[in-house]
């Protein structure tokens, strides 16, 4: 708690809470969501993999106004089963959406585009949208975590990546339901929803992300890395503070942001990009503090203009 009441003196606004499983202490979760809502008057989110949320437990979740969010693989038990690795898990996590949405809980299913699923995503979400989910978010598949060691091999071609944006698009024309992405993901779908709050990479401006171990990282994908480690809060009382302020890390991120590397200072779609994803540059080119080598820019206002009269 005195973790969350030191985040709250810096301007916590929102708290994200993840795992492994949040469901498997549930006594502290609800400890610790009744404690950010009602004591310190800040929005809370869960991410659950969760496979059997019941409907008292759905029903606390809407009571709180907790947003919940929950991981689907694909449209067949076999694929999504596979990816979870736990028999039956397609199965119970439906069940566990349905309660969640028959009793209005505000809920977003999480997809992430894979090798082994991605042509399964067009009717995973008309599947999801039949069981009257309306938030959808797709999400690039980050180099960290069981993912890491497998990068290579499961993350999406660019031929693949441009077969699934053309199918998101046609989904997105349908209004029941909304296709949302975040900056990083609209990178590789750039006609999906953006994503209030996630228009740009707000790493370490207005976020950092804290793991089970007390280990601060700029951001959710950077989780893991520890080339992106920027201290440890279990090390001494007020270690945030002096973390959010003081770390050479977070300091980096803020810096880059507002000056990008020398190829990027006049470009006129920085904004747009931020010379890519600072975990995604670390992990391809082994530097996160250079510009997207596979960009096209620079593009200068009187090129676009040319662009726009040709």
């Amino acid at each position: 708690m005195s973790l969350l009441k030191e985040g709250k003196s810096l301007g916590l606004e929102s708290v994200g809470l993840t795992g492994g499983e949040p469901f498997l202490r549930l006594e502290k979760l609800t400890e610790l969501v009744i404690f950010c809502r009602n004591k310190l008057g800040v929005a809370v989110h869960v991410h659950t993999n969760r496979t059997k949320i019941s409907r008292d437990e759905a029903s606390w979740l809407e009571r709180e106004k907790v947003e919940v969010s929950i991981s689907m693989f694909g449209s067949d038990p076999r694929t999504h089963d596979a990816i979870t690795n736990t028999e039956g898990s397609m199965k119970s996590t439906l069940r566990g959406l349905k309660n969640l949405v028959d009793v209005n809980a505000k809920l977003t299913v999480f997809v992430v585009p894979m090798r082994s699923n991605f042509e399964e995503i067009p009717s995973l979400i008309e599947m999801i949208r039949a069981e009257r989910v309306r938030d959808v978010r797709i999400l690039i598949l980050a180099p960290t975590g069981r993912a890491l060691s497998r990068f290579g091999e499961i993350e999406l071609t660019g031929d693949e990546r441009m077969r699934l944006g053309k199918e998101l698009g046609k989904l997105r024309r349908k209004r029941d339901v909304h296709l949302r992405a975040g900056f990083c993901t609209r990178h590789d779908f750039p006609d999906l929803e953006g994503l209030n709050g996630h228009e740009r990479c707000y790493a370490a401006r207005n976020r950092v992300h804290i793991d089970a171990f007390g280990n601060v990282y700029p951001c959710t994908a950077s989780s893991g890395r520890k080339v992106f480690s920027a201290g440890n809060v279990q090390l001494t009382s007020g270690a945030l503070t002096e973390i959010w302020r003081f770390s050479p890390l977070l300091q980096f991120f803020r810096a880059y942001h507002s000056n990008p590397t020398k190829r990027c200072q006049s470009c006129i779609k920085f904004g747009d990009c931020m010379s890519g994803c600072r975990v995604q540059m670390s992990y391809r080119y082994g530097d996160a503090t250079i510009a997207d080598p596979q960009c096209g820019g620079p593009y200068s206002a009187t090129a676009i203009a040319g662009q726009t009269a040709g």
